[in-house]
């Protein structure tokens, strides 16, 4: 039975439609999202999908920002919980990003690969890249205050940093590297020289 949308509560279909389309990319890349698909794997009838989102790109751009808001989110809980974690935590904070990467292959190409979205004129898109990134820079000015990274731009450190794990996490998604690799091994050595040149006194 197909349904228009009013099993669901207020703002579930939304989220579960933004759900759906990442596992459809994840399965089949973005071709496979269509209004039409999803609605079907929904259970809801065609038109329900457009009570939320315009047409496809309106729905790809909502599920880009929200792959944003989920890495933030997940980068926040790295060593909250711990506060004698220190300065580890920049080396998990980086290994974490790349996980997220190899277990959201399609959604995170949509977020920074081939299939990305240009963020330049999309501000819901924009704005949620840019909380991602603002988060990665306190973290690491967090770290200049305590002592135990040194006192540079810390949004230089943070370019720094993200273009090392992202070069990776795309390395290893794209299958580039052709020869026996320890994928965790090559993860944990990234982070620990990433560490090693920001630590305080070297």
């Amino acid at each position: 039975m197909t349904l228009d949308g009013s099993a669901y509560h207020h703002g579930d279909l939304r989220a579960a439609l933004l759900t759906e389309a990442a596992a459809m990319i994840d399965e089949e890349g973005t071709s496979s999202v269509t209004m039409r698909a999803i609605g079907r794997r929904l259970g809801v009838s065609r038109s329900a999908p457009y009570r939320h989102f315009a047409d496809k790109s309106a729905l790809l751009v909502a599920v880009a920002a929200a792959g944003f808001d989920r890495l933030r989110d997940r980068l926040e809980a790295v060593g909250a919980g711990d506060p004698g974690a220190g300065i580890e935590r920049l080396r998990q904070i980086g290994e974490e990003y790349v996980r997220f990467a190899l277990e959201n292959p399609g959604h995170y190409r949509l977020m920074y690969g081939k299939e990305a979205i240009t963020r330049k004129d999309q501000p819901e898109l924009r704005e949620a890249a840019n909380a991602l990134f603002d988060e990665l820079v306190r973290i690491f000015r967090t770290h200049q205050q305590s002592g135990s990274i040194k006192r540079q731009d810390p949004q230089v450190q943070a370019y720094v940093a993200w273009g090392a794990v992202h070069g990776v996490a795309s390395l290893l998604l794209e299958e580039q590297i052709l020869t026996a690799v320890d994928a965790d091994g090559l993860i944990r050595q990234t982070t620990a020289t990433l560490l090693d040149g920001v630590r305080a006194g070297r």
